[in-house]
This record gives structure tokens, C-alpha cells and sequence, in this order.
């Protein structure tokens, strides 16, 4: 939408696309106004600051892996249109395969949260560790449509690493689910902000496809942290 709206109505004109965010909010607002804002059931123990200290075991191997997922996740999220026109590619397709990619994105969010339940998230999170950056390489190594179906098994292994990492965080911090899921998620925000400037730095000095590859290169060497993760039972077996 943006694409048509940038080609179409120029770039004047995309202040118009937030009519549709305000929709949405409107009709979120209307179909959970009545859902409380915390199960009456659970009660947070103890304070915030042994809250947070609590969590470092699970926090320093989590924020790892989110940070060396980092860079890829903002080559292919901020940077995959421009580093398509770059090369020669019709604005509209390099639209249309960052569609693509969150597509398959959401897809892998929700296979990858149903298979970790089955599998454990150790094996679904070292999965997507290992196999996106080897998509990476092989996406920047072709052209046509075997580069669109690379884009969408890459949005699928990379963006199922989230939501798996954050089912880890609640379930070791069942009485303080909002406060982790706080402090995880601002740890989120404030890596994302970071690679995507310093994968734009790099982008400039050595160009976007070197830039890439550094950010492919991150997540194997990331790969460990997974070991570091709390073992356990899979999520379906658990209570």
C-alpha cells in the first residue's frame, strides 16, 4: 500500500495510510474493551528490582540471541526495498517482497510457536538461527523467482524467533508476566533501533551487500546462546 501510494500519489500523499491505522485501533478498542487487563487469579510477588534479577539467567541468553538475529532482522525488514532498487529492481516488486516476507513472517510466528510447543524452543529457535542465514547467503546469490521464494522462507525462519523467545520469558516468569514481557520487549525496541542504524553505517561504508552478509554471519555466531536457555519440557506438556 505504501508502494502504490508513493508511485501513484507521491510521497505527499502517505500521511493519508494512517486513516487506516486509526481504523484499526478503532475496531481493536471496540472488540477487547471489555477483556480485563489482568486475570484477577495471579498477583505479582515480591518487587520490581528482585523482579529483574531474577530474570538475568534467562535474560543474558534471550537478549543474545535477539541481538545477534538483530542485523539480519533489520537488513531484511528496513533495508531488503532499497537494496533491491539498488539493484535495478521495480520499486513496486521491492514492495511487494517485503509484503512478501512479513507475510510468510506471520506465518512462521504461528508455525513456529505451535511446533515449539511440540518440539521444545531450544530446536525451533536453533533451527531459525541456522537457517536463515544460510537463505541469506543462497537470496543473495539468485535473481528471478527463486529470490521471491528465498524472501518468503526467510520471513518465515526469521520472524518466528520472537514470539518463541518471548514464550520462553513467560513461562519462567509466571507471576510477573507483564513486567518481563515489559523488559523484554523495551530490550526489543532498543536493539532493533540500534542495528538498524548501525546496518545502515555499514550499508554506506561497505555496501548493502556486505552489509548482509555481517548480519547472516551474527546469527550463526549466535547459534550457542541457545544452549544457555533453560531447559524444560515443551509447553504442552508443562502444568
Amino acid at each position: 500500500m505504501v508502494v502504490n501510494s508513493v508511485t501513484y500519489l507521491t510521497l505527499r500523499a502517505t500521511p493519508l495510510l494512517m486513516l487506516g491505522g486509526w481504523l484499526t485501533s478503532l475496531i481493536l478498542h471496540l472488540q477487547l474493551r471489555k477483556i480485563p487487563g489482568r486475570p484477577p487469579q495471579r498477583r505479582a510477588t515480591g518487587g520490581w528490582w528482585s523482579a529483574f534479577l531474577s530474570m538475568r539467567k534467562i535474560l543474558l541468553p534471550v537478549v543474545g540471541i535477539g541481538i545477534a538475529s538483530s542485523l539480519m532482522d533489520a537488513a531484511l525488514t528496513i533495508y531488503l526495498p532499497t537494496f533491491l532498487t539498488g539493484e535495478g529492481i521495480d520499486l513496486r516488486f521491492a514492495g511487494a517482497s517485503l509484503s512478501i516476507l512479513q507475510a510468510a513472517g506471520v506465518l512462521g510466528a504461528f508455525s513456529g510457536g505451535y511446533l515449539s510447543d511440540r518440539l521444545g524452543r531450544h530446536m525451533v529457535i536453533g533451527f531459525a538461527l541456522l537457517s536463515a542465514p544460510l537463505l541469506m547467503f543462497l537470496f543473495l546469490q539468485t535473481s528471478g523467482w527463486i529470490r521471491t521464494v528465498v524472501i518468503a522462507s526467510m520471513g518465515f525462519s526469521l520472524l518466528s524467533i520472537q514470539p518463541v523467545a518471548m514464550a520462553v520469558v513467560y513461562e519462567n516468569f509466571p507471576e510477573n508476566r507483564a513486567f518481563a514481557n515489559g523488559i523484554y520487549m523495551a530490550l526489543g525496541f532498543g536493539i532493533s533501533s540500534a542495528s538498524a542504524l548501525i546496518l545502515g553505517a555499514l550499508g554506506d561504508s561497505f555496501g548493502l551487500w556486505q552489509a548482509f552478509t555481517m548480519g547472516a554471519i551474527m546469527m550463526f555466531v549466535g547459534f550457542p546462546l541457545v544452549f544457555l536457555l533453560p531447559s524444560g519440557k515443551p509447553a504442552s506438556s508443562m502444568d
